[in-house]
């Protein structure tokens, strides 16, 4: 399943670039805060659009995107990543996630969720709100590389910090660790395994 969303969800990257005729400038240095929803909440509700989401945790009107100063951006809470501690790493450790992305997610006609987390990860849990809402088993991640059009899992954040936002509950996965993450750690090493293995 999470196969079938990495490529879906790839297509739907190349398919914005196309469009767009470049890539998103992913660099931290211009993609923060008021420049964060500026910035990347187009880019992210074009990618949500190319994979016909069903409901969106941001609003992507016209009318919702004429103004994006962050306090004028609205949610729909009915759709959000898992609460925090609602979700576990693959040692059953409760999880959680910076707030400040937890709405900036889509369900997808399928069931699954993306969230689009600090900048430039993408969490996928394949199963939507089902459980068992684990790392490694359901849920997966990859990363938005700049000036790439594919997906990537290692050299995207600084550090390979995924859940990099969320002080506490960061794991660095790097091409020399993740098989043994995947195997006995955090399960985040399972997303570029099932993918390049």
């Amino acid at each position: 399943m999470f196969k079938k969303q990495y490529s879906a969800i790839a297509q739907a990257l190349q398919m914005v670039y196309a469009k767009d005729g470049e890539s998103i400038n992913l660099g931290t240095s211009t993609v923060t805060g008021e420049n964060f929803v500026k910035v990347m909440q187009p880019f992210i509700c074009k990618i949500g659009q190319e994979l016909k989401y069903v409901k969106a945790g941001v609003i992507c009107t016209d009318e919702n995107m004429s103004d994006l100063s962050p306090g004028n951006v609205k949610f729909n809470e009915d759709v959000t990543w898992h609460e925090n501690s609602k979700w576990y790493n693959k040692k059953k450790e409760p999880m959680r996630l910076n707030t400040g992305y937890k709405n900036f997610t889509f369900l997808l006609p399928d069931g699954a969720l993306i969230n689009f987390n600090c900048w430039k990860a993408v969490f996928i849990d394949v199963n939507g709100y089902k459980g068992p809402n684990t790392v490694g088993r359901d849920i997966f991640y990859f990363g938005l590389s700049q000036n790439n059009f594919s997906p990537v899992f290692f050299d995207f954040t600084n550090g390979n910090n995924i859940n990099g936002c969320t002080s506490g509950y960061q794991t660095q996965i790097t091409r020399d660790n993740y098989k043994e993450d995947c195997e006995t750690g955090s399960g985040w090493g399972c997303s570029p395994l099932y993918i390049m293995e």
